[in-house]
């Protein structure tokens, strides 16, 4: 019995030394490199950093981009790395910074860490990183929240702003919203009638949405859907007044309710017809 004891020890030892192995493999995946000042400043002003802003920067190494954030900008900070001598930095730079009462440093894993309060995050990690990350961005942030990567990208996320600094390329992105689902609305023609629309958005596929919109009893594929935060962005091809025409379509999803949809010239909101599943 005592050798059995001896050897369940052995094994639990073993499992936690392998547990904390492979959390400092993780925290050496990404070496740390700092990202020059211009290329912070650039990041930050792509995000709209403000006073209001709270900035979680995934990988914050010395801790330079919440403390730019935070003296430059007004803004709070969050940095999170897993390495403790990286937080150690970070926590010093910003009292030499004088902006410890802005900024804190989170030793963690940066998959484990709760992002819901963020209100932009920045990334200098690697593209697999950022792969893998992105399911836990599209979760926990709000819609329309920006996401600046410095030198990579997000997959077959397309960006939309990408931006050469100093020999490094910065990416934008916003978190979409979800549009998937049918939505009813009534548009004022030239003619002072009343059109009845509905818009069924049957798939969304991170930013990019298909469906169709039946206007007057015709339905019509959409074309160029694309959703960016909670705007959303596309085109229909139809007949109208015996001419083909193109009638560009863009409103803010917010919920339940698409707000200031604009078809060409006209305004509306939209309402969802049926909570999605």
């Amino acid at each position: 019995m005592q050798y059995g004891r001896k050897l369940s020890f052995s094994v639990i030892a073993l499992f936690l030394a392998a547990t904390t192995l492979s959390s400092v493999t993780l925290a050496r995946d990404v070496p740390f490199v700092p990202t020059p000042e211009p290329v912070v400043r650039e990041m930050l002003k792509l995000a709209k950093i403000g006073k209001d802003s709270l900035v979680y920067d995934l990988g914050s190494g010395d801790g330079r981009i919440v403390i730019m954030a935070a003296k430059e900008y007004g803004a709070r900070g969050v940095g999170v790395d897993i390495d403790p001598e990286r937080i150690a930095d970070g926590r010093a730079n910003a009292k030499r910074a004088g902006v410890e009462d802005k900024v804190k440093f989170i030793e963690g894993d940066l998959f484990k860490v709760d992002l819901r309060p963020a209100t932009a995050v920045t990334l200098y990690l690697l593209p697999d990183i950022n792969v893998r990350l992105r399911p836990k961005l599209m979760k926990e942030l709000r819609p329309g929240t920006p996401v600046v990567s410095h030198a990579f990208d997000m997959g077959d996320w397309e960006p939309e702003v990408t931006k050469t600094v100093d020999g490094a390329t910065v990416y934008l992105w916003h978190i979409p919203a979800r549009a998937s689902g049918v939505w009813e609305y009534r548009l004022r023609t030239a003619h002072g009638g009343d059109e009845q629309h509905r818009l069924h958005i049957t798939n969304q596929d991170i930013d990019k949405v298909q469906g169709t919109v039946t206007m007057d009893g015709q339905s019509f594929a959409i074309e160029n859907g694309r959703i960016s935060g909670e705007r959303l962005r596309f085109t229909v091809t139809r007949s109208l007044n015996g001419a083909t025409v193109t009638q560009r379509f863009e409103g803010r999803v917010a919920g339940d309710r698409i707000a200031d949809m604009t078809v060409a010239d006209s305004r509306m909101v939209a309402q969802r017809a049926r909570p999605t599943s």
